[in-house]
């Protein structure tokens, strides 16, 4: 969190929230959570739920895979655990599911290739659907 306080005064924002953050050495939980409500209004942030946090992580990190041309395979799980963590949202479902799937796929004979292609459709699908995050 102090690194987060740290950034927030290199981009120009200034609080006295913000400087105490930006104080402190190894915080426990309970000193950041006393500080972040008041971090966060100096710094013009406001808080959005686990949801719509996972459905975000779920859109950035689809569009990371896609633009760095990553192996989405390899990612299918963290998929998983952001819709799950969120309480199953039906915007990144079809993400959530694709570790689910692979099994169903090499059980009906699918190719691990032809599994691949479909991975990277839903995560275009998942980047296409999203709004633009700000």
């Amino acid at each position: 969190m102090p690194g987060l306080a740290w950034d927030a005064l290199e981009a120009g924002l200034d609080g006295p929230s913000i400087r105490r953050l930006a104080a402190l050495t190894t915080p426990s939980g309970w000193e950041t959570d006393q500080i972040v409500p008041s971090f966060m209004a100096e710094a013009g942030l406001k808080p959005i739920t686990t949801r719509e946090a996972s459905i975000r992580l779920a859109r950035q990190l689809a569009h990371r895979i896609l633009s760095e041309e990553l192996d989405p395979l390899n990612h299918t799980r963290d998929f998983e655990l952001l819709w799950i963590e969120a309480d199953h949202p039906s915007e990144i479902q079809d993400a959530g599911l694709l570790d689910d799937e692979k099994y169903v796929a090499q059980y009906v004979g699918q190719t691990e290739a032809q599994f691949r292609e479909y991975v990277r459709g839903v995560l275009i699908d998942l980047v296409n659907t999203g709004t633009p995050e700000r």
